[in-house]
């Protein structure tokens, strides 16, 4: 039985490696045939003798397709401009042209409006062409029907542009200062259709198409007042730190912040001490942190001994750091500039520290001795004459003469 099972096992390895011989002489040869076959049916091989010609001629027929696409994307990438710039040359030029629209108040905006003016946008353009959709730099003609499709709310100018679109330019300000204007463009595949976002220019880094998915389908009036705040917010808070900057540059040793904003941590170093400042915004359309976090660190030992826990100002005081919760207060109520300099004068009412040098009160300077000495010499009058001399400027007119009894 065992010399069986062996003689088995040998048959069937030969058989196997037969096989594989085979295979390996016929398996290139077959795929050769099949590749001829191939190209024969496809045009490009009209037999074995001109093989290697009509391979040269497929090859340079590729080689000027390649050619003419590198030529085609060449002049594209070369001319385009880039997107956001693009789109914001084109809109800067719309909106700088277009005529008075209509101002709405408070009450008169609403999602309602939005609906009369994809109606009005659909009815305007019905008569232009359709074959060139995605141009939307050319105004509708005629200033009745221009005026018509521009809204003026709050700081925002929405008007419809050919291609029926809705383009909205959002205003930044700053302490009555105007800043960057913000472009969004809406467009929707009939009047009763939803909104959807197809071009912007507002900053990668705030969540556009995340608030799109929330507010823009439920309501425009919300997703665009929601974005003109989250834009009004953002420049508000990069202006609060240019202008600490300005305003107190030589305190801050350090100063981190996110791309949007909402995430700051600052500095301020002296040699007698050292304050962090962390603020975060949880809320995108916040101009005012919802939290904050003051750490101090006095760097002498007088200034330590100084520390002593009151109501309201230091707390969790160890040998090294303290917090100022008086001061996180006031940075929770009122524009970074003006909460710093809160912060300070709690700082130096906590540690015991003289006003700084601008706003000390100046003693007035010792009489010197020869002014004493001026003052000796000078005849002194009675009070009631020097009030009299002070009092009256001209000699008095007619005066009745009294004479001596």
């Amino acid at each position: 039985m065992a010399e069986e099972k062996e003689k088995r096992k040998v048959g069937e390895r030969r058989s196997a490696q037969r096989i594989k011989r085979v295979l390996a002489d016929t398996t290139p040869k077959h795929l050769e045939q099949l590749t001829k076959q191939a190209r024969m049916l496809a045009g490009d091989d009209d037999g074995e003798a001109d093989f290697q010609d009509s391979s040269m001629d497929v090859i340079r027929r590729r080689l000027g397709h390649l050619q003419q696409r590198h030529t085609v994307l060449r002049e594209k990438l070369t001319n385009a401009n880039p997107p956001q710039r693009s789109l914001v040359a084109r809109l800067q030029e719309e909106f700088e042209n277009e005529p008075e629209g209509k101002c709405l108040e408070a009450e008169e905006w609403n999602d309602s409006v939005i609906k009369e003016l994809q109606k009005r946008i659909y009815d305007s353009d019905a008569a232009l062409s359709m074959e060139d959709d995605q141009e939307m730099n050319e105004p509708f003609e005629g200033k009745e029907d221009a005026e018509n499709l521009t809204l003026l709310v709050n700081h925002k100018v929405i008007r419809g542009v050919k291609g029926r679109h809705i383009a909205i330019r959002f205003d930044t300000t700053f302490e009555e200062k105007k800043f960057e204007s913000y472009y969004c463009v809406l467009k929707s595949s009939s009047p009763m259709d939803k909104l959807h976002v197809i071009e912007h220019s507002i900053p990668f880094f705030l969540p556009v198409r995340e608030l799109e998915k929330q507010h823009l389908g439920n309501s425009p009036k919300l997703f665009i007042d929601y974005i003109g705040n989250v834009l009004q917010a953002y420049v508000s808070r990069r202006e609060q730190v240019n202008k600490l900057k300005k305003r107190r540059g030589e305190l801050i040793g350090e100063l981190y912040h996110s791309l949007s904003y909402t995430l700051i941590e600052i500095m301020l170093k002296q040699p007698q001490w050292q304050v962090g400042m962390s603020l975060a915004y949880h809320n995108l359309d916040s101009e005012l942190p919802t939290q904050s976090t003051i750490t101090t660190w006095p760097l002498t030992t007088d200034l330590i001994s100084q520390a002593v826990i009151k109501p309201g100002r230091a707390v969790q005081k160890n040998s090294t750091a303290f917090r100022l919760p008086k001061a996180e207060a006031f940075l929770r109520t009122m524009p970074l500039p003006q909460g710093c300099e809160e912060l300070l004068a709690d700082l130096r009412d906590t540690l015991g520290l003289s006003p700084p040098p601008e706003q000390a009160t100046e003693a007035p300077p010792p009489p010197t001795v020869a002014l004493i000495e001026a003052e000796m010499v000078a005849p002194t009058k009675p009070v009631m004459q020097i009030q009299m001399d002070d009092l009256v400027e001209d000699p008095p007119m007619d005066m009745p003469q009294v004479t001596p009894r």
